[in-house]
């Protein structure tokens, strides 16, 4: 469905529709939209026909332009600091950047890595704290848990917040997730969803880190 939906706004684009009114038309927000159709280019004739309809539109899409071009600029410094750390030889430092490599996600502005194993997010927490100086305040967690029992939610809520060291305020509400009696069994203590608040320069750290510490360049990170 999604696919579906994706193409179908690649489609009204390419005939020329704005990014708000596609959003309009299908339910979804710019930002989406914007992310879905940024490699699609206007005729001079399309663009000329939105600039009528929005007079504004010049102005907006040089803003837009500028936005861009500021962003990648920072992002292009904050992985030159993590290159520059990568370059100390630190142990903990490259542990940390490597296991957000294999298990974190691979968003450009915001620091998530999920896990269910506790030792890794243990490992996760202290390169955080003694490696990249994140603030207490900045931390939040998400538990997904196989039960909906209240006191055992409660139970696994504690488990986690005392296994990563951090107060019932950084707790998000907990999610029920529907599991099989195996699963149940395995994920007793469910699976805790770390976020960093703020963190665009510090996934951008760490994508650095990891292109020095491999030797190689992923100019999809940039972007």
């Amino acid at each position: 469905m999604k696919r579906e939906i994706r193409l179908k706004a690649r489609d009204l684009r390419q005939q020329g529709h704005s990014i708000g009114d596609i959003a309009l038309m299908l339910s979804l927000s710019k930002s989406t939209v914007s992310v879905w159709v940024r490699d699609i280019e206007l005729t001079s004739l399309q663009v000329e026909r939105l600039k009528e309809k929005n007079r504004s539109y010049g102005a907006q899409n040089k803003g837009a332009g500028t936005n861009r071009s500021n962003g990648r600029s920072q992002r292009i410094a904050f992985q030159e600091q993590g290159r520059l750390k990568a370059r100390e030889g630190r142990p903990l430092h490259l542990a940390g950047c490597m296991l957000y490599w294999a298990e974190g996600s691979k968003d450009r502005n915001t620091f998530y890595f999920v896990n269910s194993d506790a030792n890794m997010l243990r490992l996760c927490m202290r390169f955080l704290r003694e490696e990249m100086a994140v603030g207490e305040d900045d931390f939040t967690i998400r538990i997904h848990c196989h039960s909906n029992d209240p006191i055992e939610m409660k139970r696994v809520e504690q488990y986690w917040l005392d296994t990563l060291g951090l107060p019932v305020t950084a707790l998000c509400k907990t999610q029920f997730k529907q599991g099989s009696d195996k699963s149940k069994r395995i994920l007793a203590n469910g699976i805790c969803a770390l976020r960093i608040r703020r963190s665009t320069h510090l996934v951008q750290h760490i994508y650095g880190a990891i292109q020095e510490y491999g030797g190689f360049e992923n100019p999809d990170w940039l972007f």
